[in-house]
């Protein structure tokens, strides 16, 4: 649940009744309004997949989403554009990647999350110097704290952070409030400030990523769904679709929530560390004189965070 100063403020006023798929629609278009005029939009872009499924493919890869979409485009870059396919059961950035809430963090608790996260952000820097809009804004994260072991993470975050030259400050309670006067800090031992985190726009992004693979030569297939991958002597040498068989030598994983099910097709099976959960996120109306550059605020001891976004406020939990 939400701070009891966030809770007031978020009661006064109700989130509209719109279906999910208009919902997240709407939150695209409302970071789109702030972006550059001169920026193509991917969703009006796209590019034609591919309707005959191949017999060969060098690699596979299961999942369009963003993940997946990067993926194909870094192979693309290294020259493998035409030996690579992927495929999705449904369109591409139409899995959890469309209702995402755009949150991107770059510094994480791990170096090496923290290190994919520098390359995504520098890598969304790059789509938008070729002219494609990301819905990029950098408006900074505030995490707050309320138990000792949370300041013992953000203070190994902040010695990770010196590796990776990124700037973070560790915060007193009362600094806490200097950044956001939203935030009640009377439980709070402190927090962590990083003002190279922002916002972006992952469905806008992944699109743009489809788009430019695809010019280098990447197949997407869509409607199109994995049903077995096929192995021998311990490597993969088949996938069995919808749609046919295709003979390749590596099969990237990328379906997301998915992950699981699709490691289990494969024989033998390959176990997967995840599983689907529930995510709820609400979007209020207008609240009046709430800045534009209100910071990310992330609270994982409440296992709750909320941003701004076009005016209104953007919570989740």
């Amino acid at each position: 649940m939400p701070r009891p100063s966030l809770l007031k403020c978020l009661t006064q006023v109700t989130s509209p009744h719109h279906t999910a798929r208009c919902m997240s629609t709407y939150i695209q278009a409302s970071i789109k309004s702030t972006s550059s005029s001169n920026l193509r939009n991917a969703s009006e872009n796209r590019r034609p997949t591919s309707q005959a499924l191949p017999s060969k493919a060098r690699v596979v890869i299961c999942g369009g989403g963003a993940q997946g979409a990067a993926i194909a485009y870094k192979l693309a870059q290294a020259g493998w554009g035409s030996d690579v396919l992927l495929i999705e059961q449904g369109e591409l950035g139409g899995g959890t990647t469309w209702h995402a809430t755009g949150l991107m963090g770059i510094l994480k608790p791990s170096q090496l999350e923290t290190r994919i996260a520098v390359m995504s952000r520098d890598m969304y820097l790059q789509l938008e110097e070729m002219g494609w809009y990301t819905g990029f804004k950098q408006c900074g994260s505030l995490y707050v704290a309320k138990k000792k072991d949370r300041m013992y993470q953000y203070k190994k975050m902040l010695s990770c952070a010196v590796q990776h030259d990124l700037e973070c400050k560790i915060l007193s309670p009362d600094q806490v409030k200097e950044y956001c006067g939203l935030v009640k800090t009377e439980d709070l031992l402190g927090g962590l400030w990083v003002p190279g985190d922002g916002v972006a726009n992952p469905w806008e992004i992944c699109l743009a990523l489809g788009c430019e693979a695809i010019d280098k030569g990447v197949q997407v297939i869509e409607h199109c769904t994995v049903n077995s991958i096929k192995q021998e002597d311990g490597k993969v040498r088949a996938v069995e679709t919808s749609k046919g068989l295709v003979e390749c030598e590596y099969f990237v994983n990328s379906a997301g929530f998915w992950s699981r099910h699709v490691g289990e097709m494969s024989s033998p099976p390959v176990a997967v560390p995840i599983h689907p959960c529930e995510h709820y996120h609400l979007h209020t109306k207008p609240v009046p004189d709430l800045p534009p550059d209100t910071p990310v605020v992330r609270d994982p001891d409440g296992f709750v965070y909320f941003r701004e976004n076009e005016g209104r406020f953007l919570a989740g939990g």
